[in-house]
């Protein structure tokens, strides 16, 4: 014993103090987001990645596939983001277009059972989708990564 006051050990799995920034405006270089690792994202690839979820949730997969075509090599965030959007988007139109063949298929029983099976169905697949969707957005704004559920949206896109 060398006389020292024993120190709290930090919890495993807690992560590291980050270094206070220069000129106390937390922001670096033109600005940007501390990830989670500590890594800063750009605040263009921040817009490029929420662009791409916005365009998911209005247009389908036609923005989030143009802004990975152009975007994607140049940033690991945005290509994360990016590919994630797609993959939602496409899940909700594979997941839409199961709920017209079944609404079809009753339909040719009576108009009122396929309305009454179909339209619930495909409401509860466009909500869900589209709450992933919003996470995505806020994910993306905050500089974070967002885990979608395997479940619900298969990786076609990476």
């Amino acid at each position: 014993m060398t006389g020292e006051p024993a120190r709290p050990m930090p919890h495993p799995k807690a992560p590291p103090p980050r270094p206070p920034a220069a000129g106390g405006s937390g922001q670096a270089g033109g600005g940007g987001k501390v990830r989670g690792g500590g890594q800063r994202v750009r605040d263009d690839d921040v817009t490029a990645a929420t662009f791409g979820y916005l365009g998911a949730i209005f247009l389908g997969p036609v923005i989030p596939l143009l802004v990975y075509a152009i975007r994607a090599r140049k940033s690991q965030f945005i290509r994360y983001h990016t590919a994630t959007a797609v993959n939602l988007s496409i899940a909700g139109a594979v997941y839409a277009l199961c709920c017209l063949i079944l609404g079809g298929l009753l339909l040719l029983d009576s108009i009122a059972v396929a309305l009454i099976v179909a339209l619930p169905i495909g409401f509860v697949i466009w909500v869900s989708m589209l709450r992933y969707l919003i996470r995505g957005v806020i994910a993306a704004n905050r500089g974070e990564t967002n885990e979608v559920p395997s479940w619900i949206c298969a990786r076609i896109v990476s």
